[in-house]
C-alpha cells in the first residue's frame, strides 16, 4: 500500500522565508566587502596633491545677510575680476612633464553659466611643488549686496591625465565663494 505524506503549508512557507533571508544576507555580505574594497582604494594619496589656493585681490570671510538670508563665514570677493593661484606637489618619485591642469568655475544654481580655463605645468620634479596662475577670471555673477545666490560661484581645479607626462591620476579640488562687489575689504587686507 501506498502512504500519503502530507506537509502542512506553514512548514513550506517558514523553510522558504528562511532560504530567502539567507540569500539576502548573503549578497548583502558580498556587496559590502566590494563597497569596502572601492573605499581603500579612494584613500590613497594622489599623485598630484592640492596644497592651496590663493585668489588676488584677497578675499575675505565674514557673514553677510540679504534680505532675510545670512551667510556666515562666507568667502567673499569683493571685485569681478580675479586671479586664482593654485599650489600642487608631486608625491611621487618620478618626474612629470606637460602636466594638464584645468579651471572649471560654474554659477551654483544656474550650470548654463559655466567657464573652462586650461593650464599646464612644463614639469614637475619628484617631492617638488608648483604653482600655476589663472589670471583675470571674471566673475559671472555678482550678489551686489542684494541676493544670496547671484553671487555665488563654485572653483573647481582639475589636474588630468597624461600617460606620456607621467601622470596617471586625476586630482580634483573645489570650493565656493560669494562675489559681492558692495562688501568693503578692510584695510588690513588690502595689498600695499
Amino acid at each position: 500500500m501506498s502512504k500519503i505524506i502530507t506537509i502542512d503549508r506553514k512548514y513550506i512557507v517558514m523553510v522558504a522565508s528562511a532560504f530567502v533571508i539567507c540569500l539576502i544576507g548573503f549578497a548583502g555580505f558580498s556587496l559590502w566587502q566590494n563597497t569596502n574594497a572601492s573605499v581603500t582604494k579612494i584613500n590613497e594619496v594622489p599623485e598630484i596633491k592640492m596644497l592651496g589656493v590663493t585668489v588676488e585681490p584677497a578675499s575675505i570671510i565674514k557673514d553677510v545677510t540679504y534680505g532675510s538670508v545670512t551667510l556666515k563665514g562666507a568667502q567673499v570677493i569683493s571685485t569681478k575680476t580675479f586671479d586664482l593661484i593654485a599650489t600642487v606637489q608631486n608625491t611621487t618619485a618620478k618626474k612629470m612633464t606637460n602636466v594638464p591642469v584645468e579651471l572649471q568655475m560654474t554659477l551654483i544654481g544656474d550650470e548654463t553659466k559655466k567657464v573652462t580655463s586650461p593650464g599646464n605645468l612644463a614639469t614637475l620634479e619628484p617631492g617638488a611643488t608648483a604653482r600655476i596662475a589663472f589670471r583675470q577670471i571674471k566673475a559671472l555673477g555678482d550678489a551686489l549686496g542684494k541676493s544670496a545666490t547671484s553671487g555665488q560661484h563654485l572653483i573647481t581645479l582639475r589636474v588630468k591625465p597624461n600617460l606620456e607626462g607621467g601622470v596617471e591620476q586625476a586630482t580634483e579640488a573645489s570650493f565656493r565663494f560669494n562675489v559681492d562687489s558692495t562688501v568693503k575689504v578692510p584695510t588690513t587686507v588690502k595689498k600695499q
